[in-house]
């Protein structure tokens, strides 16, 4: 009687098998996957701005309220502005909620 673990580790030693034989078929595809390895491996990390964006939601505040789009900006008065821009709308028409 076979146990789970058995099975399991059956055809793990069966999956290993088969992707040896594949990487064996070809030295050139093992080449070009070490060369995407080590090409990975040396890149820098992008430089990340100290400022935090934060989403903001913007409503036309009309009765009732208009939902027009989101927007990213740090305070909700530079979110209106930005809002004004992109939907041209009026900033004293708009209001800016943060979402979370």
């Amino acid at each position: 009687m076979s146990t789970q673990f058995g099975v399991w580790t059956s055809r793990a030693r069966g999956l290993l098998a088969d992707a040896l034989a594949y990487s064996q078929r070809s030295t050139m595809r093992i080449s070009h996957v070490m060369a995407l390895w080590s090409a990975r491996a040396h890149l820098e990390a992008l430089p990340v701005s100290r400022e935090p964006f934060l989403s903001w939601s913007v409503y036309l505040a009309d009765t009732p309220a208009k939902w027009l789009g989101t927007v990213e900006a740090g305070t909700a008065e530079e979110a209106i502005e930005i809002a004004a821009m992109k939907f041209g709308e009026e900033q004293e028409r708009l209001m800016a909620v943060r979402r979370a």
